[in-house]
């Protein structure tokens, strides 16, 4: 449960404790993995039999690119200004573009575009995702230009991808934003819950302590003050009312304990089991 908690509050924290938390916080590895796992795979679909490189330095580039997106994970991050976290999405981007001008407009690597966009509307703040979808729709105008795409393919694209950048950076901060109100109402009420049930303990402690201890030991007392009374003067006597005195100390102690818990139920509970003013050894 614990676990489960500190993953979303990863996904729904929207500063981070410090500049570049998505790169260092615990459970970084599961975070990165399916993200650099697709852009791997994306890089190495060209290559494949039947696959064409159009142009080795834009490959090449794009892998440069991609190791700079893998040494964010080696930066000192807290003394880096807050909005860098934001250039490793777009050097990403970035390689994408590379590898879509090395394979070709038609090779169908662009969809690796989601790539960044998904990560930066998860672990990003809003602006940082804005940048991120108009980065992506930049890829989009730029690949098109360079490679001869009709006007009006290029018009769809822009189109297209801004559309659904947008959408999923709006419906994904959204969510977050419900799982944040949602994981602070629970914090919330795990609280109150605990809470009650110190208040309930508290409860029983007082009233065991009224109706079982207080009263016992009040009626301890008063046997010893008879006992006291029936054998005259002596040391056997003195001993006796000094440890009725004793008992007196104890109840007032324990009374004590009872007003401090706070609880008026409890109070309630101890005065009923034992009567108001002097202990046993009262006169």
């Amino acid at each position: 449960m614990e676990k489960s908690t500190e993953h979303w509050q990863a996904l729904t924290d929207t500063d981070g404790d410090t500049t570049g938390w998505q790169f260092r916080r615990p459970g970084l590895v599961p975070r990165v993995a399916p993200f650099g796992l697709v852009a791997v795979v994306a890089t190495l679909s060209i290559l494949v039999p039947d696959g064409d490189v159009y142009s080795w330095p834009e490959y090449v580039a794009s892998i440069a690119l991609l190791f700079v997106c893998a040494g964010a994970f080696l930066l000192p991050w807290r003394r880096l200004p807050a909005w860098t976290p934001v250039l490793v999405p777009l050097v990403h981007t970035a390689s994408v573009l590379e590898l879509i001008l090395a394979s070709g407009v038609t090779s169908g690597v662009g969809l690796v575009l989601l790539v960044p966009l998904i990560w930066s509307v998860l672990f990003h703040r809003r602006w940082e995702s804005a940048c991120v979808v108009v980065a992506v729709v930049a890829v989009q105008l730029v690949s098109s230009l360079v490679q001869s795409t009709p006007g009006d393919v290029v018009l769809r694209r822009v189109l297209l991808w801004s559309a659904v950048g947008g959408l999923i950076a709006v419906a994904a901060h959204g969510l977050r934003d419900r799982v944040r109100t949602s994981l602070v109402a629970n914090a919330a009420l795990q609280a109150e819950v605990r809470e009650l049930s110190l208040a309930r303990e508290r409860d029983r402690i007082a009233a065991d302590l009224g109706e079982s201890v207080v009263r016992r030991i009040f009626e301890a007392g008063l046997d010893l003050h008879a006992t006291a009374a029936m054998i005259g003067e002596g040391p056997a006597q003195r001993r006796l009312l000094h440890g009725v005195a004793e008992l007196d100390g104890v109840i007032r102690a324990l009374r004590e304990s009872v007003f401090a818990l706070g609880d008026e139920g409890g109070t309630a509970a101890a005065d009923s089991g034992a009567p108001e003013g002097p202990g046993p050894g009262g006169h």
